[in-house]
């Protein structure tokens, strides 16, 4: 073993004795709300012995000469982090999936519009199919609406918001204009 690799703290101390390091991994294992007499009755039930309501002098000295508490809070800190790094790996690892469903929910989706008649769908439609998936495909990365980072200034300088639904009811506005104008008596077709 390297010379210079420091044990973890938690790992039996040089010159530690065997019955108090197992003593100390006692008292580590029994977690954040860990007491020396909760250790010390641990000991007394593996050994067949009654309760206790007080610590014995020697395991006191023991456990402050061996550092007890602080060896214990490492192993605690180090567990806490542990933890976080496999809930952070899961939920990349979710978020990895989640993407590739929802290309394939996306390829699905452009699949059918392509096979479908153009003339059944409306613009809207299009545009709704579209905008959808990129907003489900943003949720997803949890990346924000290019108008949350940075709204489209208006030529005087303001923020412009617009929406899906702007988008959707301008383009169904339009069509019952067009639709209104080509049926109205007496109005002549929209030159180009």
């Amino acid at each position: 073993m390297d010379d210079d690799v420091q044990p973890d703290p938690w790992e039996q101390l040089k010159g530690e004795s065997n019955r108090w390091y197992a003593r100390f991994e006692s008292f580590r294992l029994i977690g954040p709300n860990r007491s020396l007499l909760a250790a010390v009755n641990a000991d007394r039930a593996a050994r067949g012995i009654n309760r206790t309501r007080s610590v014995p002098q020697a395991w006191a000295k023991n456990a402050k000469h061996w550092h007890w508490r602080e060896r214990a809070e490492a192993w605690d800190a180090a567990q806490r982090l542990e933890a976080r790094q496999r809930r952070a790996r899961a939920v990349e690892e979710m978020n990895r999936r989640h993407v590739h469903e929802v290309q394939a929910l996306q390829s699905k989706a452009f699949q059918r519009l392509k096979a479908m008649e153009l003339e059944r769908l409306s613009p809207a439609d299009v545009l709704r199919f579209c905008l959808e998936s990129a907003k489900l495909e943003r949720t997803i990365l949890n990346t924000p609406e290019a108008d949350d980072q940075n709204p489209s200034p208006t030529p005087s300088g303001a923020g412009a918001s617009f929406s899906v639904e702007d988008a959707v009811r301008a383009d169904q506005e339009l069509e019952v204009f067009e639709h209104a104008r080509m049926h109205s008596p007496g109005s002549a077709p929209l030159s180009a």
